[in-house]
């Protein structure tokens, strides 16, 4: 009887090993394939470093640059490029996690700052315009992003 029992007892303690060993891999492979766990970075990377996000800051201050300069108003681009520029932005964005957008939006500034692209002046205004698309394209954060710039 003692056997019996000590083997039931044995049987019972090796299925739930199993159980829990299964129940671990698995939750392992699932957050393994979760997209959402990529960093940052690596969604950015994946959308080609916002390129088109890019495109449009550096329009927008190159276009408000020529209006302080002329004294006019419109764009040297046409507003049908700037608006492409702005909708391909914003399906860039929306591949994003809400959490990776302003960061990518941000790192898209650096990279025009460092390529020379965004310079002194337009700084400002380049990172207000930035901080806004967010609320252009209607995807969260609809605010807009705060971006804590050393250069503001």
């Amino acid at each position: 009887m003692a056997n019996k029992l000590t083997l039931l007892l044995s049987t019972f303690a090796l299925f739930l090993l199993v159980a829990n060993a299964s129940i671990y891999r698995t939750t392992i492979f699932i957050d393994e394939e979760n997209p959402s766990q990529q960093s940052c970075e690596q969604q950015i990377q994946q959308q080609q470093q916002l390129r088109q996000c890019q495109m449009h800051l550096r329009q927008q201050v190159r276009d408000r640059q020529q209006e302080g300069e002329d004294g006019l108003w419109g764009s040297s681009l046409g507003d049908n490029q700037q608006q492409q520029y702005l909708r391909q932005c914003c399906q860039q964005l929306q591949q994003l996690d809400n959490r990776c957008r302003c960061p990518g939006l941000e790192q898209a500034l650096r990279s025009q700052l460092q390529q020379g692209q965004i310079q002194g002046g337009m700084l400002r205004q380049a990172y207000e315009s930035a901080s806004q698309i967010p609320r252009k394209c209607n995807i969260s954060p609809r605010q807009g992003c705060d971006f804590s710039s050393p250069y503001l």
